[in-house]
């Protein structure tokens, strides 16, 4: 009795030991007891790290398993670095499975023994190794697999491309033959990282937060259902922000029974390096992106008192969209070249509009066009922070004819008070272009406002991504920023105009008067005649002009 007790403190003493201190292994073997309780909320048995030299391989043995458990679900995870599981099942031989998170299903009697691999050469990868234990009427996570080559696949399958993420799960099995997938609901979940935070132990901590029931309740968020499949979801790409997916599945009968897929992530791109996610990665966009923080600036504070730069600048921001959805739409061409082409079709753009103030001098007419500037972005930001996903805003007919009502009532309802309209749109439209080109550096999310439009009229099958985006503090502080210089920038406009006509004449209508000639010999109103020298009609007497020289009784 002293014995068996001694052995369950020294087998308790040890598992403490490899949760809080990661073990070095080299072709090395891990004895795991899992006689720990688990609750409702959390049926973790054992979590811990490990660290694994390169070209290396760990096996996981496991002793004195909790007998009211029917099977475990085994999980490693890793960061960037991608690892191996393998195990072999005498039934239905070796499985393995690759990736950064993996793991594998197996039954306590027998059970099974693991292996974890660490195939890169001369890569130190951190890992952390995590048991769950479920019950007999617990549905199996991907047990009813259809298109992996592993039987059972409780995993995710994450994909990530430039614009969206695909996240698929193997539905559940709540009887061995999967004669009836239609017994268990699939809930997906996700928890944004930090923004542009590539560290591990960020990684770690929340890949370990949405491994239980309770935590992901607390900190993820439901992704609601779309279009696709039911085993499927389809998000919005936010690159340099981190994204941790998981899956609960739960029986339809009885809510109580369920069970958690393995997590896994996305940082929202592909070529991941020491610093992250390259946001920026051509010279265009880089010279774009700091020329139009001064630009902003400027059309925020200065935008009315130089109204035919603003038409030019209004023109081109239209030109530039504009053309940059078309060209999108008819050829594929490189990021570059495409921002190229839209930046000088922009030019053609606004030198248009610069050219129809020119020739008509309307205001109410030039206004227009910054209107609808105005009306294009709250209608983005409409789109942009929609709760949820509305399945009917799925059609383009009716998100297209909804967006262009957002875009025409705004235009409709500021442009006719023309002069406030256009110190609004100045500052509002001036200051989000300053707010951009932060956005960029500082890697928030706020130009995606932008982008989640043009991505929803040139991205095939974008309508069905949900688009979830994160409101992290660098958000929060963005969107304060563009308050802050759309306020000041409004009411200093209307401070600095005071006093002043509410729109300048046209370049037209304003004519330079013609000097009277002054040379030796020249005579001076030759060529008009009297009556249309003094402005009198015909046959009125013209007066003498009198000066200094003309006599008093002449």
């Amino acid at each position: 009795m002293h014995s068996l007790l001694g052995e369950r403190l020294l087998l308790a003493i040890l598992s403490l030991i490899y949760i809080f201190n990661p073990v070095a292994a080299q072709d090395g073997s891990i004895t795991i007891p899992l006689n720990s309780s688990i609750t409702y909320d959390n049926r973790e048995i054992y979590g811990g790290f490990i660290t694994m030299n390169g070209i290396s391989r760990v096996t996981i043995n496991f002793v004195d398993v909790n007998k009211n458990l029917t099977f475990i679900v085994f999980q490693a995870h890793s960061h960037i670095n991608n690892i191996s599981l393998y195990t072999s099942d005498k039934t239905q031989g070796e499985k393995n499975a690759t990736g950064t998170n993996v793991g594998l299903v197996s039954s306590v009697n027998p059970i099974n023994t693991f292996i974890v691999s660490n195939s890169n050469n001369n890569i130190t990868v951190r890992v952390y190794i995590s048991v769950h234990g479920y019950f007999k009427m617990d549905p199996i996570p991907g047990g009813c697999n259809m298109e992996y080559p592993i039987p059972v696949t409780p995993f995710l399958n994450v994909m990530t491309y430039s614009d969206y993420i695909f996240v698929d799960a193997a539905p559940p099995s709540v009887d061995p033959g999967c004669l009836n997938t239609l017994q268990a609901n699939m809930s997906f979940y996700m928890m944004y990282l930090p923004e542009m935070n590539f560290y591990a132990d960020v990684y770690f901590d929340g890949i370990r937060k949405m491994m239980s029931l309770k935590n992901i309740m607390k900190y993820g968020y439901r992704i609601p259902k779309s279009s696709w499949p039911e085993t499927r979801r389809m998000l919005s790409a936010y690159p340099g922000t981190g994204a941790i997916y998981t899956v609960v599945a739960t029986r339809v009968d009885n809510a109580s029974l369920y069970s958690v897929y393995v997590p896994s992530y996305s940082y929202g791109c592909n070529d991941i390096n020491d610093d992250g996610c390259e946001m920026i990665d051509d010279w265009l966009s880089q010279l774009l992106c700091a020329t139009l923080m001064f630009v902003g600036v400027f059309i925020c504070f200065f935008g009315h008192r130089f109204f035919k730069t603003e038409m030019f600048f209004a023109g081109f921001f239209t030109g530039v969209i504009i053309t940059y959805i078309l060209i999108a739409l008819i050829t594929v061409v490189d990021k570059p070249a495409l921002l190229a082409a839209a930046s000088i079709s922009g030019v053609f753009f606004g030198g248009i509009w610069w050219l129809f103030w020119w020739l008509y001098g309307i205001p109410v007419l030039s206004v227009l066009l910054p209107s609808l500037n105005l009306g294009f972005l709250l209608a983005s930001i409409f789109y942009y922070r929609l709760p949820g996903h509305q399945l009917f805003l799925e059609l383009d007919f009716n998100f297209w004819s909804l967006f262009v009502l957002v875009v025409m009532l705004t235009a409709l309802a500021v442009v006719s008070v023309s002069y406030a309209a256009n110190i609004l749109c100045c500052a509002v439209i001036g200051a989000f272009a300053s707010v951009l080109a932060m956005d960029y550096y500082l890697g928030s999310n706020l130009k995606f406002i932008i982008i989640n439009v043009i991505r929803r009229a040139v991205v095939p099958h974008f309508n069905k991504a949900i688009l979830a985006p994160p409101l992290d503090w660098k958000d929060i502080s963005m969107a304060l920023v563009w308050v802050i210089l759309a306020s000041l920038g409004f009411f200093f406009q209307h401070w600095h105009n005071r006093g002043r006509p509410p729109f300048p004449p046209p370049t037209r209508l304003v004519r330079p008067s013609v000097a009277e000639p002054t040379m030796y010999g020249a005579i001076p109103n030759y060529f008009r005649r009297p009556e249309q020298q003094t402005g009198l009609g015909v046959g009125t007497p013209v007066a003498r002009v009198q000066t200094e020289r003309t006599s008093l009784l002449s």
